[in-house]
């Protein structure tokens, strides 16, 4: 699904629609600019195994049960600035080997049970200018290899990486993005 409006009030798949889908593996909304909450039927798709929601600007909140995609290995969140919070299930996606948050400036921290995500391999989080604090359960990540940050959250990190996880690699990625030009 890309640049698409219409999106804001439809319902995507219902459980019974779900069925018609068993083994559907990838779903993409891009630019999907009137798309406020993602749909939670779509947590009914449990044979997905890559989502990503990119470049949805006015994305404020994603489905209570996310944690139902027993089989997601990939989820891409980013550059949707408007996403305030991850549901505590995401904690659950046991498959999980890589999770994107970048360009996600409105959230505010990440879930306490992060630890939960055993195969989580590569983080990527740069401009999340939101993120104050990171929580101290990403130190027991042990399958963590990299992360992709800002300068924001750089120094968490390092301090992570000298204590618990000295084969993490820490990737700082400058600024590329910013609205300090409304200012002037």
């Amino acid at each position: 699904v890309c640049l698409c409006e219409g999106l804001g009030n439809m319902t995507l798949f219902d459980k019974a629609q779900a069925l018609k889908f068993p083994k559907l593996v990838e779903i993409n909304f891009d630019h999907c600019s009137d798309l406020e909450e993602l749909p939670g039927s779509i947590c009914s798709l449990t044979s997905l195994e890559r989502l990503s929601v990119t470049n949805c600007h006015l994305i404020q909140k994603l489905p209570d049960d996310l944690g139902r995609l027993r089989s997601l290995r990939l989820l891409r969140l980013s550059t949707c600035p408007s996403l305030s919070m991850l549901p505590p299930s995401i904690c659950r996606l046991q498959q999980l080997k890589f999770l994107d948050i970048s360009l996600c400036m409105s959230l505010k921290d990440l879930p306490m049970e992060f630890d939960q995500l055993p195969k989580l391999k590569m983080l990527g989080m740069n401009e999340c200018s939101g993120l104050k604090m990171l929580p101290k359960a990403l130190a027991k990540l042990r399958s963590l290899k990299r992360v992709i940050c800002d300068e924001h959250t750089e120094q968490q990190w390092l301090a992570i990486k000298a204590s618990a996880m000295p084969n993490l690699t820490v990737d700082v990625v400058k600024e590329r993005f910013n609205l300090d030009w409304l200012d002037d």
